[in-house]
């Protein structure tokens, strides 16, 4: 084939593609419409003609009777006859399978084999998907998220049982994108050992949803229920015990092979090797389960006018009156309609994080620091909302930056096609496996049965630390149980390292001492990481996973990135705990700055994910100004504390207890790392100012209430002295007074009776 061949070939693939008419059947583009290529094409125009041209130059010349002057019928292999059509209306040439090997396709979904979940997967994706169950939900989005798998389906909701709340809550916990919907017919089927009569049957084993959706077929059959854990796992039941396995002892009480039925899937009969009695034994035939296809990219930027599209959101909302019917209201005026609206109680990382921010505006506001976070309610929700409009139109942005303006948080999970439709590198990789099995009989045995991290929990690392202080010491306690550890340290730590099961190295022993290791934790002081890092032998960091352990992280980040190779896994942590605690309820904050091994990674974090430790994700900025600077002042306020002025007494407040366990975990570390996080914190020297600042102004009002009161003592004497002066005074006039009064009163006379007159004796 020429190169000019191998061009017009590609460029027909480009744009000869099938498209969804306003009429929702699928037809060519017309000939007036423009040609507009997908992304990618001319590189893959490229890569055709280079290989062509590889092609030509290593095959022997064409005999005359070929000659360029010949013509060469060639096929039409865009005839509907050679084409696989999709579900969607996606289709696949026979060219596309011809290009080169397809890659395989991991779907990870929830249940045994042959569960419902199976089924509505291999009615999306097609039969030739690989499946992978899993034992329950969050494994199936942590697979996705650690790359063992490319896309997960889980259910969502049922039309007659309600929402998977589960799926909706792991949602927000792990950052994956929704990029296809798919709804799901229930058809219940009645599954029994092969050979054995329907009327031998007297108990139906199966989840006890899909046991309540036949209770009148089983009551008019006369057919006893009993739960079980599982759809599909009752049908394996059954089939353990026919072949005497240990799983098959599950079977309810009074339950055998010989009399018993499953109820599940007709997949699941397929799976197990059972008969199918009867199918459709539900009794209300609108039972429906809604899917949803998760992967870690989204599809959004392959959604065009054409293509009918959804978006899913979730929100939150303050606690005012009509917050909801405001924030409804950002798409009703742009005419966007909605399918579904939920409220769910908030997580609890949702909730801190909340608080957290309204913590800060109320900082802003002035408010006071005991009122922080106190108008939050007790019971707070966030609400899902699909809307039937893709993310990237212009009135759906309007209404979403509308909506932000009115709510707390808001997050959009996903923009993707509707009604089962494919869309992207998801309908590209299926219609590529669909084309290379064109004319092979489907299997039903594409399954993984494990994954490599179901086996990581109990893989045993080989952990090296590099530096042995008290903090090392404690983190090798932890981890000593579990994983071969060995130390390195300028200083002889043989003692310590013996103590806690570890193998000790001394320093010109560095080869030997990384010889072998997984991972390699650094927990040497800031101070010394730079020299620290020139000593070691770079070579022999590559493939390993290199954890630097401290209280910073920006500075601790750079380091490692411009120093490390760059195929060597960095992991920046901050175990926010002494090495006088438990690891129990301990926040961790790490940053994933370069991980290439996910599986090691996750098998190191899971160390303090065991010990029940409060695992935080973020970034080494974030880091630095919210966490760094609170914890620079803790370090502070304890090393302000010293013991003579915390004494010992019988009754404790809380306060002074708290005052107490700041001074104690500050006297146990070291005061290089102290020192670290002041040197490399931007903000230690503003903060020490502002301590320092603080306690003057402190030191300033006590002056001043001093004077105040003194002032006012001095005030209250003089007026008393002069009340006493005055007080004598009045009572010395009031005493002259008196005195002088009764030198003044006249003596009294006798009276004399009337009609009477009184006259001198005469001598």
């Amino acid at each position: 084939m020429s190169v000019f061949s191998v061009l017009m070939l590609v460029l027909v693939a480009s744009t000869n593609a099938e498209v969804p008419s306003s009429s929702g059947h699928f037809s060519s583009r017309s000939s007036n419409d423009s040609i507009r290529l997908p992304r990618g094409s001319l590189r893959n125009i490229r890569s055709a003609i280079e290989t062509s041209q590889r092609i030509s130059s290593s095959l022997p010349s064409l005999p005359p009777s070929l000659s360029s002057s010949s013509s060469i019928t060639v096929p039409n292999t865009f005839s509907q006859s050679t084409a696989f059509r999709r579900r969607g209306g996606a289709v696949t040439t026979n060219m596309e399978a011809s290009s080169g090997q397809t890659k395989p396709i991991r779907v990870c979904f929830q249940g045994e084999a042959g569960a419902y979940s199976e089924k509505s997967l291999r009615e999306l994706l097609g039969p030739n998907v690989i499946s992978v169950p899993r034992p329950n939900f969050e494994s199936c989005y942590r697979a996705v998220a650690n790359k063992e798998c490319d896309y997960t389906l889980v259910p969502v909701e049922n039309s007659l049982g309600g929402s998977i709340h589960e799926n909706y809550d792991l949602m927000l916990r792990y950052d994956l994108k929704v990029v296809a919907e798919h709804d799901f017919r229930v058809r219940h089927c009645l599954l029994t050992k092969p050979g054995l009569d329907k009327s031998k049957i007297k108990y139906a084993i199966s989840h006890p949803q899909a046991l309540a959706q036949c209770d009148n077929y089983l009551r008019a059959n006369g057919i006893t229920p009993k739960p079980t854990y599982d759809t599909a796992g009752s049908a394996k039941m059954i089939l353990a015990s026919m072949n005497g396995e240990a799983f098959g002892k599950m079977l309810p009480e009074g339950c055998t092979p010989d009399n018993t039925a499953a109820i599940a899937s007709d997949l699941a009969g397929e799976t197990f090797g059972m008969d199918c009695k009867e199918q459709g034994i539900e009794d209300d035939d609108s039972n429906f389960t809604r899917f949803l296809l998760l992967g870690r990219e989204g599809v959004v930027q392959y959604l065009n006018n054409k293509i009918p599209a959804k978006t899913s959101l979730v929100f939150t909302l303050p606690n005012v009156p009509g917050a909801l019917f405001r924030s409804l209201a950002c798409f009703s005026m742009r005419d966007i309609d909605f399918s579904k609206i939920e409220s769910r109680p908030m997580s609890a990382a949702l909730l801190n994080y909340l608080r957290f921010r309204n913590t800060i505006t109320q900082m802003e506001a002035g408010q006071t620091s005991s009122a922080y976070g106190k108008d939050l309610p007790r019971f707070r929700y966030c609400f899902y909302l699909d809307i039937l409009e893709s993310e990237l139109t212009v009135s759906c942005q309007n209404a979403l930056h509308h909506l932000r303006e009115r709510s707390e948080f808001c997050r959009v999970l996903g923009s993707y096609p509707a009604s089962s439709r494919l869309v992207g590198p998801v309908r590209d990789a299926v219609n590529a496996l669909d084309s290379a099995n064109i004319g092979k009989k489907p299997s039903t045995d594409l399954r993984l049965a494990s994954l490599p991290s179901d086996k990581e929990g109990d893989r045993q690392l080989n952990i090296g630390f590099v530096g042995y202080h008290s903090f090392g010491q404690y983190l090798s306690r932890q981890m000593s149980s579990q994983h071969k550890l060995r130390c390195i340290d300028p200083m002889d730590k043989s003692k310590d390292a013996e103590k806690n099961n570890v193998e000790y190295f001394p320093n010109f022993e560095m080869s030997k001492f990384l010889q072998g290791l997984d991972v390699v934790v650094i927990t040497v002081p800031m101070t010394e990481l730079e020299e620290t890092m020139e000593t070691l032998p770079l070579e022999k960091l590559r493939n390993k996973l290199v954890v630097e352990m401290s209280p910073l992280k920006v500075y601790p980040r750079t380091v490692l990135t411009n120093t490390l190779p760059a195929d060597t896994d960095i992991l920046c942590m901050n175990p926010m705990t002494t090495a006088e605690l438990e690891l129990d309820g301990v926040p961790i904050v790490y940053e994933k700055v370069r991980i290439s091994d996910s599986l090691r990674a996750d098998c190191f974090l899971s160390i303090f994910e065991r010990a029940r430790s409060q695992m935080v994700e973020m970034s080494a900025e974030d880091h630095d100004t919210y966490v760094a600077n609170a914890e620079f002042v803790t370090h502070l306020t304890g090393r302000l504390l010293d013991r003579d002025l915390l004494p010992v007494t019988p009754v404790r407040s809380k306060e002074y207890s708290a005052l107490c366990n700041v001074a104690e975990m500050t006297a146990n570390d070291q005061f290089d790392m102290f020192y670290g996080m002041f040197k490399y914190n931007d903000q230690a020297k503003v903060m020490l100012n502002t301590m320092r600042e603080n306690l003057a102004r402190v030191e300033r009002k006590i002056a001043a209430k001093e004077a105040y009161l003194s002032a006012s003592a001095e005030m209250k004497n003089t007026d008393r002295q002069k009340l006493i002066a005055e007080c004598r005074l009045l009572l010395r006039e009031m005493a002259r007074s008196e005195t002088d009064s009764m030198k003044e009163t006249p003596t009294l006379k006798r009276d004399v009776p009337s009609g009477t007159s009184s006259t001198k004796k005469k001598d």
